[in-house]
Parts: structure tokens; C-alpha cells; sequence
């Protein structure tokens, strides 16, 4: 039976791809085999994987990781058959494992590329978001592809021996816990670390061979990287001539935290700009070196080399949409599902009821903070049981904090997050009926509060801003993430430039798609230990490596979220990802620096924003609001998942 490549369509097909992806599968009971028209390669498995294979399958560096391969064979190890993978892939594949191994222990999603040791030398004139960089380019690599990354910052290597203490620091990174010595006819140095170097004071480092500001000290720091360590270098440079409003908002950020006076660095730019030669891409005279140059980071890119290898064409692709200019993600699961309510995995059901309204208040959410940015935002619920009309008048006021005028305000801490002096700006009368504005007196809301069920009262530090600030809007492709975001507003804003922005415009992203639980769709954690308690098992052993029958591990979900992340680091605007929890989890470790041998434990709950506030210098900031409607029972189901 031949069957499309569609995951949720096609759940008897092994395969968890892309439905867009091209390729056929074929499904059978005891074995399976999916063929690749953009390659010869062809792997065959048995019926069952080892808890781990998300980790192998991401090693032939196939479809995504998503490649299956792995039969349990009665001698307590695993089999690999495969036909047509050449190169380092074949090498990879052909070592037997030795006794007691389950599976190859091959970390990241392009272990084939591991093996080679490589340094990124980051350079440019000061100020220019180098060390953010470094430590992005830190994350992308560990997370994505499971490299072990270090930073060496050239200014903790100064004085008379400080070349050569950064030469040996390096060496020691690389030959560490068994990595041995390395012959120079050696192909491959089986290191699997990657080293970044980056200056953390551009101006203090240039009397350093390692700064990289000239054309001589590349020539040098490649030849010993060369030489010395067997390392591939990659030069990174980063121009800026950029006079944006973010450009001058980040170097007044700098100054401040920094403590200099202004135009205090502008002085130190010019001074350092004397001595600074740029990578010679015009008379080619170093083309024989491996380097990309960022011109106002993703404006213009120049690549010299990078294309040549795997894991260079990644770098380049990543360092393309990165910027150390201030942005905010915020993060939300869907509103509670009617699996949620019935605690099963997977699936495509709409919204319970308690869902339907978590989606209008995320609406109100992000009008008044995305759009606006009001820093606090509570939704309050006086239920029909109380008394609602001597609840109102007790705690709501008409005097105005200082440089407010007019309006109602929160009088004491209600608690549920509102606070003394924060302005009633919406309410909903009873649950269902759409969101009004605030009248201009207590004795109007009180009169609304009259109608019955529950009355819903949304609160704001501020107004914020009358024109709302341009903001975007991701989504899964599956029903409960689109219905939740079924009632934000997309009003046309005019642009300075004339241009018109949708506000919040809905992308949909089937990469969002919650990991597919193949077999087990549609079933709850008890039912599953219940029908396959080898299955619950296994997973518990290695919930990252895991791969549900016929479904997706973790890892798969983090090999089809490498793009959409890529892409959201090039963005300056704020954006909003309704998601789904294991998605979220990978996400939101990404974002914060989270090993992903520790996410898979994170909690996302149901009906809360997570904001989180980047600056470019290393800091962030977060902050979460819980919108309700608070559930009755917090298990959802999805814990374990």
C-alpha cells in the first residue's frame, strides 16, 4: 500500500514528516520503508524502535531526522540496514556496536558533521552586537545539533603569554575526556565541540593575535587553528551603518548599562576604526579563508566558502536572521480543548467551553499589551454567586493615580493581578457575550453587573500607546490554536513610511503542529499503559528519544522547528505563538537557554501568556499572566506528554 508522506491524514504511515514534503511510503505489519526522491539513500526497519532512536534517525541526517532504521536484534544490540548512504554517513553507520549498546550514540540532528572541529572567530568594530552573536550562534549550535560549544573570550587572555594561553585553552576544549591526539592524515577529528571566540571589549583586545582585526592576524589565527588543533575557522564580520530608531535605542542602552557618558562610545569606535582592516572580499586577496560578513546583520550578507559543508551553510543560514536589537516573543498554549477535558493526546478537537473563553480575553490581551504595550494586564471574574454590585462599589474608585485623567481604577489589591490603581478598560457581561469598553461611571458598571452569570472585568496598568505598535501572530495549522486566535483584531496601521501593516496577522505553521503521537492519537496515558506497557515503559526510560509508534519523538519536533525559530530571530516586531505544550516546551528552552535534555519537563499551563523581553545584552526578562478561566481539574492529560 502506497500512502502520502501526511502525517495527521495518513496515521498508519510510519513516517512523521511534512505532508509537504515529496516522497512515498510503504506501510506494512512487520516492516517499513520510505524512499527519498531527492536521494538514493533507502533504509529499512523493523517494527519496533529503541527508545532512543530519535537520536540515531537524527544522525543520518534524512527528511528531518525522521528517517527510521533501527531493529532490535536478539543479541542485545540494534541493526542498521541501509543502502545507497555514502560519504561520512556511511562511515558513521558501518562501526557495530559493541556489547550492551542499544542504539548509536550519536548526539544532535547532523551527528554526521560532529566529528569535525571547528572555531568561529566573530569580528567587526565595536558595539556591534558581537558577544550577542556569539552566544545565539552558542545556542543554535547546542540545541539544533548537539554540539558541545564553549566561548572564549580573547580579553580573559592578555599579557605577554596570552597567545599562547588561548592556544592551549583551545587544545585542552578539544582533546578533553578522551579526544585525544589527532594525526594530520586524520579526516575526521571525532570531537563533536565547537568553539566560538569573541572579544567582550573589542577596544582592550586589539593588541591580542586573536583579535582578527587584520588581515595578517586571520592569516595567523587560521594557519595555528590549522596546524596547531587540526580546526576548520570561520570568520564572522559584522558591519553596521545602520541609523535606525533601534539602532540608536540599542547604543543609548549600552551607555547606560555600561555607565558611560553620551557619545563617550562613538569616541571609542572612531578610535578603534583606525587600526581596523575589513575582511578584503573586493581583491579577493583572502578568499582562501572561510567567512561571512553581515552588513546591518540581514541586510546584506556576503558568504565566502560557508556552502562547502553542512553545518557552514546552517551557520550561515542562522547568523542571516540574527540581531541583538530589543524584541518579545510571547508564548501561549491554545485555550483547554475538549481532549484536554478528556485528558487524550493528540488529536484535532476544537475548544471546550472554558476554552471559548480563554480565546476573547487573549484577544483583549493583545490589543492592550502586544499592540499597546501596557506592562500589567488582569482579567477578574465576580462570579454569579456573589454579590457582585457591593463587590464593585467597595472596590473602585474614581480618583486617578498621578498624570491619569478620568477613568475607573482598582481601589486595594483585588489579587488574580489586579492591583491598587490599575484602570478598568473592558468587561464582559456573563460568559459568551463579547467584551465591552468601560463606562465612565461605578454606577454603570454596576447596572451592567446586574445581568446575569459571571461578570468578567479587564484591567491595565495604562492605556499604553494610541497608535498600536506593529505585532504578529503565529498559530499552529490545528483547530484549537486557530480557534483561540479566532477573535484577535487585525486592524490596518499606517505605517511612517506609508506602507500599511495587518496588525496580527494569522500565519499559520503546520512546524507548530503538536508532536504526533501516531498509534496512541486519540488515547489517554492510562489507556496506553493499559494496551502497550512496554510502550509507557520505554518512553519513561527516554521521554527526549522516544518515539511514539508510528508517530514523532522529540527530537523530530526540534528538527522541524529549526527554521521557524531561525525566522523568528530576524524579527524586530513583538509576536505571539499559540502552540501547544511539548512544541512550547522546545521553544521556550530554546529561547532561554534550557538544555534540551531538560525540557521535556517544563510546564506551559493552559490559559497563560509567558512574555519574555530581549535586549541583546545577554539579559531577559519574564513574566507571565494568567488569564483565565481558571479549570477545575489542572491534569489536562498532557503532563507526560
Amino acid at each position: 500500500m502506497t500512502t502520502s508522506a501526511a502525517v495527521r491524514s495518513s496515521p498508519s504511515c510510519p513516517i512523521a514528516g511534512d505532508a509537504k514534503t515529496g516522497g512515498s511510503s510503504s506501510c506494512g505489519s512487520s516492516s517499513h520503508e520510505r524512499s527519498y526522491p531527492s536521494s538514493t539513500a533507502k533504509v529499512t526497519a523493523g517494527p519496533r524502535l529503541q527508545p532512543n532512536f530519535g537520536v540515531a534517525a537524527a544522525a543520518l541526517g534524512l527528511a528531518g531526522a525522521t528517517a527510521y532504521g533501527l531493529t532490535s536484534s536478539n543479541g542485545g544490540g540494534s541493526t542498521l540496514h541501509c543502502e545507497g548512504i555514502e560519504s561520512e554517513t556511511q562511515l558513521a553507520l558501518k562501526k557495530p556496536p559493541s556489547a550492551g549498546e542499544h542504539f548509536l550514540n550519536v548526539q544532535g540532528l547532523s551527528g554526521h558533521v560532529l566529528r569535525n572541529r571547528m572555531v568561529t572567530v566573530f569580528i567587526g568594530l565595536p558595539l556591534r552586537g558581537k558577544s550577542h552573536m556569539a552566544r545565539r550562534l552558542k545556542r543554535y549550535l547546542e540545541f539544533f545539533h548537539g554540539f558541545e560549544v564553549e566561548i572564549f573570550d580573547v580579553n580573559e587572555y592578555s599579557g605577554k603569554e596570552g597567545n599562547a594561553q588561548l592556544l592551549e585553552a583551545l587544545k585542552e576544549f578539544f582533546e578533553r575526556d578522551g579526544g585525544g591526539e589527532q594525526r594530520r592524515s586524520d579526516k575526521y577529528v571525532r570531537s563533536g565541540r565547537f568553539a566560538i571566540l569573541c572579544a567582550s571589549d573589542t577596544n582592550e583586545a586589539r593588541t591580542s593575535k586573536w583579535s582578527g582585526h587584520s588581515k595578517w592576524r586571520r592569516r595567523w589565527m587560521s594557519q595555528q587553528l590549522e596546524n596547531e588543533l587540526q580546526a576548520q575557522t570561520i570568520f564572522v564580520e559584522i558591519q553596521v551603518t545602520d541609523t535606525s530608531t533601534h539602532r540608536h535605542e540599542y547604543m543609548d542602552h549600552l551607555e547606560r548599562i555600561r555607565g558611560y557618558e553620551p557619545g563617550a562610545l562613538a569616541a571609542k569606535i572612531a578610535d578603534y576604526e583606525k587600526d581596523y582592516v575589513t575582511i578584503q572580499s573586493d581583491d579577493g586577496t583572502e578568499d582562501d579563508l572561510q567567512y561571512m560578513k553581515l552588513v546591518n546583520y540581514n541586510h546584506k550578507v556576503v558568504n565566502n566558502r560557508m556552502m562547502r559543508s553542512f553545518i557552514g551553510s546552517r551557520i550561515a543560514q542562522f547568523l542571516t536572521s540574527v540581531h541583538p536589537y530589543k524584541r518579545t516573543i510571547y508564548l501561549t498554549r491554545h485555550g483547554e480543548s475538549v481532549y484536554n477535558v478528556q485528558k487524550k493526546l493528540g488529536g484535532d478537537s476544537g475548544l471546550s467551553p472554558l476554552g471559548r473563553e480563554y480565546a476573547p480575553r487573549l484577544a483583549e490581551f493583545s490589543e492592550y499589551v502586544i499592540g499597546r504595550g501596557s506592562k500589567k494586564f488582569a482579567c477578574f471574574t465576580i462570579s454569579s454567586k456573589e454579590n457582585k454590585a457591593d463587590k464593585l462599589r467597595n472596590n473602585l474608585t474614581r480618583i486617578p493615580r498621578g498624570g491619569q485623567t478620568g477613568g475607573i481604577f482598582a481601589k486595594g489589591d483585588w489579587g488574580a493581578g489586579v492591583q491598587e490603581g490599575m484602570q478598568l478598560v473592558r468587561i464582559q457581561r456573563g460568559y459568551g457575550s463579547p467584551f465591552e469598553d468601560a463606562p465612565a461611571s461605578i454606577e454603570e458598571v454596576v447596572q451592567m453587573a446586574s445581568s446575569p452569570g459571571p461578570l468578567v472585568l479587564v484591567f491595565v496598568d495604562d492605556f499604553g500607546e494610541e497608535q498600536e505598535v506593529p505585532a504578529r501572530l503565529w498559530t499552529s495549522s490545528l483547530r484549537r490554536t486557530k480557534e483561540t486566535a479566532a477573535h484577535i483584531r487585525h486592524p490596518e496601521l499606517k505605517q511612517p513610511s506609508g506602507k500599511v501593516w495587518t496588525q496580527m496577522a494569522h500565519g499559520i505553521y503546520r512546524s507548530l503542529d503538536e508532536v504526533y503521537a501516531g498509534e496512541f492519537e486519540g488515547l489517554t496515558y492510562e489507556e496506553i499503559k493499559t494496551l502497550a506497557p512496554e510502550e509507557a515503559k520505554l518512553r519513561k526510560v527516554d521521554k527526549l528519544g522516544y518515539r511514539y509508534p508510528r508517530g514523532e519523538s522529540y527530537y523530530d519536533v526540534i528538527a522541524r522547528l529549526d527554521l521557524p525559530l531561525s525566522q523568528l530571530e530576524s524579527y524586530r516586531e513583538p509576536t505571539m505563538i499559540i502552540g501547544h505544550q511539548a512544541v512550547h516546551r522546545m521553544v521556550y528552552a530554546f529561547l532561554t537557554g534550557v538544555k534540551r535534555e531538560h525540557c521535556t519537563e517544563i510546564a506551559i499551563p493552559l490559559h497563560t501568556v509567558i512574555k519574555l523581553e530581549f535586549d541583546g545584552t545577554g539579559a531577559m526578562k519574564e513574566t507571565r499572566y494568567f488569564l483565565g478561566p481558571r479549570r477545575l481539574d489542572e491534569d489536562d492529560g498532557q503532563s507526560q506528554f
